[in-house]
Order: structure tokens, then C-alpha cells, then sequence
């Protein structure tokens, strides 16, 4: 998703981060993937990676299910500069139905003047 210099503040990239894991905790594979993408999609239709992905970070955690969305904001956070692109990492903790946390993270990257919001990873918590 592309995103405008005015949407790279903490508080509007946690409001990304939350429609991500709205979508996410709802199981709206689809839209999620339209939205954001997937970053390890491969050559697999975004959607299903990324419920393939939940689905194997939900059996690594001994759950079943994700529980409701979490209530507090996705933590932001910002690269230093660098020659890679990347700008921001929104991430957010989601519980499971037992004791464990899926990890959602999204990362804001840079090209230019051109900034991009794609989903990077969906993995159980360490």
C-alpha cells in the first residue's frame, strides 16, 4: 500500500497497524491481502500465504484460534537512515485462545519520495 508523507507518523501508521490486525483477528484474509500485501507470499496467492502462515504460527503456539484484538496500539518504530529502504516497523502482539501471541509486522519502506506499507511477516512470538 502506498502511503503519503503525511501518514508516517507513530500515531497513523498504528492506525495501520490496527486495520491490519482488525483483518487479520476477523480472518479477512482477502482484504488483508489487498491492503497490504505480503512480503513472504512467494509464489503463493497472498491470501493463503498469509492464512497458511497464521494457521502454522497458531500449531507452533499449541492454539487454536487468535483472540480478540488486542486493545492497545501497534508499537512503531523507526530505522535509522540507511541505503536499504527501509523506514518503519509497526508490530503487534495478538493472543492466542491459550497463553501465546501471534506477531503481526508491517515495514514502511522508501524509495525516493515514494514510501509503501506491506505486510512482512505473520509468526508466532518468541
Amino acid at each position: 500500500m502506498q502511503i503519503t508523507d503525511d501518514q508516517t507518523d507513530s500515531q497513523s501508521l498504528a492506525d495501520l497497524g490496527s486495520v491490519a490486525v482488525r483483518l487479520l483477528c476477523s480472518g479477512d484474509f482477502g482484504n488483508l491481502a489487498v491492503q497490504f500485501g505480503y512480503a513472504l507470499a512467494y509464489d503463493r496467492d497472498p491470501a493463503t500465504a498469509i492464512r497458511e502462515e497464521l494457521v502454522l504460527s497458531l500449531l507452533d503456539l499449541g492454539a487454536s484460534a487468535l483472540g480478540p484484538p488486542p486493545a492497545q496500539a501497534p508499537a512503531v518504530s523507526y530505522f535509522k537512515p540507511n541505503d536499504t529502504g527501509l523506514f518503519a516497523l509497526v508490530e503487534q502482539r495478538i493472543p492466542t485462545d491459550n497463553t501465546g501471541h501471534v506477531l503481526l509486522e508491517l515495514i514502511v519502506s522508501s524509495q525516493g519520495s515514494d514510501k509503501h506499507v506491506v505486510l512482512e511477516q505473520v509468526s508466532a512470538a518468541a
